[in-house]
């Protein structure tokens, strides 16, 4: 692998192109020293762009093998995208952390969040963070138009992530400072707990808990630089070609059940029905403002204030995504309860997905007579009980007791105590737990869950049609949601297509693969801020190398893919049990679809390790070791 002087030459030889800012910024938690790294040559920076790949790529190179995600010796790698700041595209606000995953302790982790803050870190100067040791107090780095310090993070230790927030701006008396910090579950290493910026938005699948075992509360960035760009007119071409393929959200939107609308189901007491009812009974009544990204105009992120019930004027801060409310009904809450909850699981700092599986067992074994009151220090875990629910968030960030203990460690963990048919209840993917939807109806999105690295959001999820910027290459469709045939294909292509969009630096939120222009314009923007000339292709090879990246990070550590289809919590597999889709499961495809998958990326089937000639068409020969022999 290229060593550490190539990787960061001392003094940079080639081209910087457009869209980058020329630094990494090393930071030693145990030292308490930083340092200022170049970014690499061009080449490399073409080969991996940005985002997860370049971070995974650099992680590959400095963590030990045998480092556990809580010692000392591990490490994250946080990094943006050419386009990441430049103001010209929507989506282009994109930073992704990588770091060993302690939910599987083998395979990557990854939390990709959007927002300003990565905006702000290339005003700083910096396109990226690695952050190795850890400090020996509460801790918070303050980056400021180039200049880094540690700073005593005591005073806001314990505190939610909107209370940080506030008290660090005015801490560093920059009002238009960003904040990405933790909440008490990052603390207390919940191994389900996110990063938190700009009260809106979410690094999840447990980067926060990386940060509590670093002691490391918050990162504050600030700066007023802004990134080179090649050909600005055909940036903003290319940007308002992408504006107009946005499906922008609508307050009537947010007063719904959201995305369970467009799945047409939502998860109902663990998992045990899929049908919408009155849900979003009270939504009616709410105030909701429209929150954008940099200069994003789809309005992912939004404000609520609660209009009615015992929960009014209370205010919440969420994303696009509606996994805070399929939390909560999931545990049989309706109306505006939700949102309450909701509010108070991204203020501690808990992935949604990771609580809600986790009570979700212990709610089904209170139901079903395997815990009582004596079990439970007397709380009455009944479907829907907010005041229980609300104090189990608590245990939970803090790991208060036996039960918040449990919550805290996972789903897995939870039912194993719990004991009986319990852990036949379960619903997880190699001890990481799917993004919030009941996903069971639909082909695309239950393979993409199934082959994610565990612990972390997935990209991918094959859809019927191909995108229309890529029907001069792929003739398929429109495939049948119950026949597998092209569906592991469709997976394998979207994985390329949206992971290619995150290392650019944009946001696959963003991303409108199934409109006209909805990747050619993503392809030209990264091309006039860069002055590369990428074609949509080479984007497609580029988002591959990323995904082969994260399955030789596994591959190193023990993971295979045999893991995929064998380590899943079995309620995940059940068939759909009621509702439009009853009675469907993708269960009885497997492994079949697993291995088709892995055969069409590249990698053998069942040790999911790349073979030669795919490490070779993508130029990670230097991988070989990890290749597959046969």
């Amino acid at each position: 692998m290229t060593n550490a002087s190539e990787l960061f030459p001392q003094k940079r030889v080639t081209r910087l192109p457009g869209g980058y800012m020329g630094r990494i910024l090393r930071v030693n938690l145990t030292t308490g020293s930083t340092k200022d790294e170049n970014l690499p040559e061009e080449p490399l920076l073409r080969r991996f762009l940005g985002g997860q790949a370049l971070a995974t790529y650099i992680l590959l190179g400095e963590l030990p093998l045998q480092a556990k995600p809580y010692g000392t010796e591990s490490k994250v790698v946080m990094m943006t995208g050419p386009i990441t700041g430049t103001g010209f595209t929507p989506g282009g606000t994109k930073v992704t952390a990588v770091y060993l995953s302690p939910l599987t302790n083998y395979s990557l982790g990854r939390g990709a969040s959007s927002g300003f803050w990565a905006v702000y870190l290339k005003a700083a100067g910096y396109d990226g963070i690695i952050i190795e040791g850890a400090a020996a107090k509460p801790t918070y780095l303050f980056i400021n138009d180039g200049k880094a310090e540690f700073r005593d993070a005591s005073r806001v230790w314990g505190k939610g992530a909107r209370e940080t927030e506030d008290l660090l701006k005015q801490e560093v008396g920059i009002k238009d400072a960003k904040v990405m910090c933790i909440g008490p579950a990052g603390e207390h290493l919940v191994h389900g707990a996110m990063l938190v910026n700009d009260y809106n938005n979410n690094a999840a699948h447990s980067g926060g808990a990386v940060f509590g075992s670093k002691k490391l509360k918050a990162i504050v960035v600030y700066g007023t630089a802004r990134p080179r760009i090649h050909d600005r007119d055909k940036l903003i071409d290319a940007g308002q070609r992408w504006r107009k393929t946005l499906d922008v959200y609508s307050v009537d939107h947010r007063k719904s059940v959201g995305y369970a609308r467009q799945l047409e189901a939502l998860p109902n007491l663990n998992f045990r029905s899929t049908l919408i009812a009155d849900h979003s009974r009270g939504f009616d009544q709410n105030r909701v403002v429209q929150r954008p990204c940099f200069q994003c105009a789809r309005l992912c992120p939004w404000h609520v204030e609660i209009g009615e019930g015992p929960f009014r004027g209370k205010i919440g801060h969420f994303n696009g995504g509606a996994e805070w409310m399929d939390t909560f009904w999931n545990l049989g809450v309706k109306g505006n309860a939700t949102l309450y909850l909701a509010e108070r699981i991204n203020d501690l700092g808990i992935e949604c997905s990771h609580f809600a599986f986790g009570a979700g067992v212990m709610f089904e074994a209170w139901e079903k007579g395997l815990l009582g009151p004596e079990d439970t220090d007397g709380l009455r875990l009944e479907w829907g009980n907010v005041e229980v629910i609300d104090r189990l968030l608590d245990m939970a960030a803090r790991r208060e007791g036996k039960w918040g203990n449990l919550l805290a460690e996972g789903p897995v963990e939870v039912a194993q105590a719990i004991g009986g048919d319990a852990p036949k209840w379960i619903v997880h993917t190699k001890k990481g737990t799917p993004a919030m939807h009941d996903w069971r109806p639909h082909f695309g999105q239950m393979l993409r869950e199934l082959v994610a690295s565990g612990g972390m959001k997935p990209q991918g999820g094959g859809t019927a049609n191909p995108p229309p910027d890529l029907k001069y290459r792929e003739q398929w469709g429109p495939l049948d949601r119950d026949d597998p045939a092209g569906w592991p294909w469709s997976n394998v292509l979207a994985e390329q297509y949206r992971q290619f969009c995150g290392l650019t630096g944009g946001c696959w939120f963003a991303q409108m693969h199934l409109k006209p222009d909805g990747l050619n314009s993503i392809v030209d923007s990264l091309n006039a801020t860069t002055g590369w000339n990428f074609t949509l292709d080479e984007g497609l090879v580029a988002g591959h190398r990323s995904v082969i990246l994260q399955s030789i990070f596994g591959t190193q550590r023990g993971w295979i893919a045999d893991h995929d289809w064998q380590n899943v919590g079995p309620r995940f597999l059940e068939p759909v049990p009621d509702g439009k889709y009853k009675g469907f499961t993708i269960a009885k495809w497997l492994p079949e679809m697993v291995y088709e998958y892995y055969r069409l990326s590249g990698r053998h089937e069942k040790s999911g390790r790349p073979f030669m000639d795919t490490l070779s068409r993508l130029g990670l020969e230097e991988f070989k070791e990890w290749a597959q022999r046969d």
